[in-house]
């Protein structure tokens, strides 16, 4: 009797009905509750379908309209894009170490406008000057590094430009434009410091060229070259065979 007990026990547990757990989750009683939700809630639905219909993707367009672009990327757009133009917001000392890239090549002329911080309005209205019909023109903006070019492009954007671009690492920032101007820019957008230039471009003669010798005649001549001007070829006082001179007898 005393081991017929646990096992009635157990014979009692097993027989309990599993009839009311459910491992299936009701799809429909969370569709109701959801359709109940929206009904009470109405606008939520709204406001969210406003949200990623309207807001995002304006959002995008937006942000679309500036943005940086690197160096190689912003000489193609100045290239195949009559309506893009560069401008360069350094101010009057880095340009003058620094010129703007020559873009005659383009048939296209770098303006200059200097950025001041909290000086938005003087700026743009100085660039307005230069961009008549700024709703159809597309800009990119170059720094001395990084620096305000973004923001002036943002800045640009919201004064009515089509387009604006910055410049990613300006002129001598990392992959800037004289980083990359040996290997993948013309020669005559290429940049250089004012004072290399200078150097490079005066011209001039070596004063040590070697003395040329007439075997006709038996007359050297030399010729000194100094800051580019020559000297008249001088003529040695011409000897016999014998080394003495003519006018000894006289």
């Amino acid at each position: 009797m005393g081991l017929s007990f646990p096992l009635s026990c157990l014979a009692s547990e097993s027989d309990v009905p599993t009839e009311g757990i459910s491992s299936k989750i009701d799809l429909e009683a969370i569709l109701v509750s959801i359709d109940n939700f929206l009904n009470r809630y109405p606008f939520f639905l709204f406001g969210v379908g406003f949200i990623w219909l309207v807001v995002i993707p304006l959002t995008e367009e937006y942000l679309q309209k500036y943005k940086f672009i690197s160096a190689i990327n912003a000489f193609k757009k100045l290239r195949n894009d009559p309506i893009c133009q560069m401008l360069d917001i350094r101010d009057k000392r880095a340009l003058a170490y620094l010129d703007s890239p020559n873009l005659k090549i383009l048939n296209k002329k770098v303006s200059q406008v200097h950025f001041v911080e909290g000086k938005d309005d003087i700026f743009v209205k100085e660039v307005l000057e230069n961009f008549r019909e700024p709703e159809s023109t597309t800009v990119c903006i170059i720094d001395h590094f990084d620096g305000n070019s973004l923001k002036v492009a943002e800045l640009l954007v919201k004064n009515g430009f089509k387009e604006a671009y910055a410049i990613r690492g300006g002129l001598r920032g990392n992959k800037g434009w004289q980083e990359i101007q040996e290997s993948l820019l013309p020669l005559s957008v290429r940049v250089y410091p004012k004072k290399k230039n200078k150097e490079q471009n005066e011209s001039g003669i070596d004063a040590n060229q070697p003395e040329e010798e007439d075997t006709d005649s038996g007359i050297k001549r030399s010729e000194q070259i100094s800051n580019g001007s020559a000297t008249k070829p001088s003529q040695l006082i011409p000897q016999t065979q014998s080394g003495v001179s003519p006018y000894s007898n006289v």
